[in-house]
């Protein structure tokens, strides 16, 4: 019981505290827990508060009709969401963001700060060495996760030209009241993620206790990630291809729900309403719901990423969307994602993204046919299989546009569209563009062309004002 006692006294320490980052709430040397069961409670359980309900605006997956009508300006989430949306740099999005207990930026910190409790203090705790070992690298390696979405949130894409001195954020290994802070380049807080991934690999568990906490095949899909997104393609692909070798892990084979729903009778159009997935699915590496649009309403799907589905036979666009785009103020085109049984793994890892991983880090070493391979044994798990028809590509670089376009697919109202698209923006020098066509109040259909350019500054979130207000932060944009 006394973990509970240490989460209440956090609480309301992070409302008094005036400590930058409202993170140093124990005082130096002190802890509230005893033994190692309570400090391993401290690493399950605290991955359900990723706010990405922006990010999907930003990554144009998400319309804005009719949920939220943005010619009204309704309040400070619909311009935070009006600014995704239509991608208007005009918005100063830093008046609306004034961060609080569940915001990306607090509750991401509020996480580490669990993690370094469990790191500094486990050791005097009660309990068998092997636990202590346990809990040290599990707290290592969601406290290197947490800092990956903080970085890629609010800095700069890394860049190995400039890294070592693009601003990036604050970092903390202490809970301690007197310990000073700073802002860390992009560079440094990389390689701070890469030695807490390296430190905690080999106490990883083959198979944790339950799908909130971290296993080593979640350890090995991260350091990819990272790799990845550093541009280390053959140190991704090696981290990639370990976190292939589970035993228990697999991909989902969505066509043994397909065949369940149609033996009981249910028209393809009605499987949105009755499919079901479960938390603890092996596909899952390590579950985390976001807080999304998903979770209150429907969330309107733009129709450049329906665009990307067949239709006919891809199970997801079946299991996920109402068949329908029957809303007169819905973008022409856009479909209703509907997931209310679905347990949906916004801000995890899933193995299905360690197949897209793998695929890419093939078809930048202009391996074309492994490339394809990986591509397919996902897509093969995802189309009708009477239908089924593998994905085919010239070379290696059309290999890699499938591959792009399967991410969308597979990671749709995840991070991973907006974080793709600060790394391609960067990388190709891309500007994104939509064309958005609805029927205004008058009844009048409406066409709108919005543009998102390569290096547009709302690919880089703005520092919250509580982070500004109490930390020796530089902001990075508006």
């Amino acid at each position: 019981m006394k973990k509970y006692i240490l989460f209440g006294f956090m609480s309301a320490m992070l409302m008094l505290s005036s400590c930058d980052n409202f993170l140093d709430v124990t005082p130096k040397g002190q802890s509230v827990l005893d033994n190692t069961d309570e400090y391993l409670g401290l690493v399950a359980g605290v991955m359900d508060l990723y706010d990405t309900q922006y990010f999907n605006y930003y990554s144009g997956e998400q319309s804005g009709y009719p949920i939220i009508d943005f010619t009204e300006n309704n309040g400070g989430d619909y311009t935070l969401a009006y600014a995704g949306f239509a991608w208007d740099e005009s918005v100063d999005r830093y008046q609306y963001m004034p961060g609080g207990e569940t915001d990306l930026y607090t509750a991401s910190y509020n996480r580490i700060a669990r993690y370094n409790t469990l790191i500094n203090n486990i050791g005097d705790a009660e309990g068998p060495n092997e636990d202590k070992v346990l809990g040290i690298a599990q707290a290592k390696i969601m406290r290197a996760y947490n800092y990956f979405i903080l970085v890629n949130t609010y800095a700069k894409m890394y860049d190995k030209a400039t890294a070592a001195t693009d601003n990036g954020i604050i970092l903390h290994t202490e809970m301690d009241l007197e310990a000073d802070s700073k802002q860390y380049t992009v560079q440094e807080v990389y390689d701070f993620i890469l030695d807490d991934i390296k430190a905690a690999l080999p106490d990883l568990p083959e198979r944790a206790e339950d799908v909130y906490r971290p296993d080593r095949y979640f350890g090995y899909a991260l350091y990819a990630k990272v790799l990845l997104f550093m541009g280390d393609y053959e140190g991704a692909l090696a981290a990639g291809l370990d976190a292939l070798k589970s035993d228990y892990h697999q991909l989902k084979d969505y066509n043994t729900n397909y065949e369940e729903l149609l033996a009981s009778g249910f028209p393809e159009s009605m499987m949105y309403s009755f499919v079901k997935n479960d938390v603890d699915d092996p596909e899952n590496l390590l579950f985390a719901h976001g807080i999304n649009t998903l979770d209150q309403v429907a969330a309107w799907i733009s129709k450049g990423y329906i665009d990307l589905f067949d239709l006919a036979n891809d199970l997801r666009f079946k299991f996920f969307f109402m068949q329908m785009s029957g809303n007169p103020k819905a973008e022409q085109g856009a479909y209703s994602m509907m997931v209310s049984n679905w347990k949906w793994n916004t801000s995890g890892i899933r193995l299905a993204e360690v197949y897209l991983m793998v695929a890419e880090c093939y078809a930048r070493a202009n391996e074309k046919d492994e490339a394809l391979k990986y591509l397919n044994d996902l897509r093969e798990k995802r189309f009708k299989k009477d239908n089924y028809q593998p994905a085919t590509a010239e070379n290696a670089e059309e290999a890699l546009q499938l591959i792009r376009d399967e991410r969308k697919r597979e990671l749709l109202m995840s991070y991973n569209s907006y974080f793709d698209a600060r790394r391609f923006c960067k990388e190709f020098g891309e500007s994104l563009s939509k064309e958005v066509t609805w029927k205004n109040s008058a009844g009048e259909m409406e066409t709108k062309t919005y543009t998102l350019s390569s290096n547009s500054p709302l690919l880089i979130f703005p520092f919250p004002q509580n982070a500004m207000n109490n930390s020796p932060l530089v902001q990075n944009t508006k």
